[in-house]
């Protein structure tokens, strides 16, 4: 099992018949991390109602605002955390892209859902009140909070057709990705291949920015800004993110010491261990073996 599977979230979001929950979340001040990072194959729109709150996304972080929302793609890492400490109390609704349709070969699935699961179009994630499709967007999660209190068979026509206009309105402004930008970055992503292998291989022992660097080879400042742009992150910060991951994997699957697992999977140091274990997952790796996610 690789890695990445050990932070795929085990709740079921509703049922197999409507795959969609709605979340109303209330953290008082100085509340920490909300959620540890995981992903689901859901898409999750988030609607801050009062306070603040910081979502990272993969390696990007938004701080969304009372008033504002945030839409995060699916199978995409995230974690979420208080803003400057303040309280929040937001609306989250997570659903299945089979909302749409049971049939992947629908005309509504393959028209309005594949497209951004393939990767072909993006969806704006930060919705302020800028442009009038956002506050749209904005007005019917409000609403669908409003209907939390109900059964979700009660109000399924009613859910689906706020969903349905709020996927509409973002559909609508959705960004096509450039043909040629993709297969650039394909090329890239081969080009690095090399340098990915010699890290899935050596993740274990020290692992310098000029020994990276000089596979390809590349100076060590060509390379930061070739593997940054098409990784999201920067060469050293992937290789804590790898060891991290496989981390997760030791604390899940076997009873060894935590200062054991850090050490084999590169880290010499189990403060700093636990320093980047936390600011990666949101939580300390012995919470992260107790509970979860």
């Amino acid at each position: 099992m690789k890695p990445k599977m050990f932070l795929k979230e085990k709740t079921v979001h509703g049922t197999a018949l409507l795959p969609v929950a709605i979340h109303h979340l209330s953290y008082p001040p100085n509340a920490g991390s909300f959620f540890f990072l995981h992903w689901h194959y859901e898409f999750e729109f988030l609607v801050v109602l009062q306070g603040a709150i910081v979502y990272t996304i993969e390696d990007e972080e938004y701080c969304v605002m009372a008033g504002e929302g945030l839409f995060v793609p699916s199978n995409q890492l995230h974690a979420a955390r208080s803003y400057d400490g303040m309280p929040c109390e937001a609306c989250v609704v997570v659903f299945h892209p089979n909302l749409f349709s049971d049939n992947k070969q629908g005309s509504a699935y393959s028209k309005f859902v594949y497209p951004l699961l393939k990767g072909d179009i993006e969806f704006k994630k930060i919705l302020k009140n800028d442009e009038p499709w956002q506050q749209t967007v904005i007005e019917r999660m409000k609403e669908i909070d409003s209907l939390q209190d109900y059964g979700l068979h009660d109000i399924e026509l009613l859910l689906k057709s706020k969903l349905y206009e709020i996927w509409h309105h973002c559909y609508q402004n959705a960004v096509p990705a450039a043909a040629h930008s993709r297969d650039s970055k394909n090329y890239k992503l081969e080009r690095l291949q090399p340098v990915l292998t010699y890290i899935q291989a050596n993740y274990k022992e020290e692992i310098s920015l000029k020994d990276l660097a000089g596979i390809l080879p590349m100076s060590e400042g060509q390379f930061c800004h070739a593997f940054k742009e098409v990784m999201n992150l920067p060469p050293i910060a992937y290789v804590i993110r790898y060891r991290l991951l496989q981390s997760c994997a030791l604390l899940m699957e076997t009873d060894c010491k935590i200062a054991d697992i850090a050490k084999s999977v590169g880290f010499n140091n189990i403060s700093y261990f636990n320093r980047e274990f936390f600011k990666a997952i949101g939580c300390s790796p012995s919470k992260y073996r107790r509970e979860g996610i």
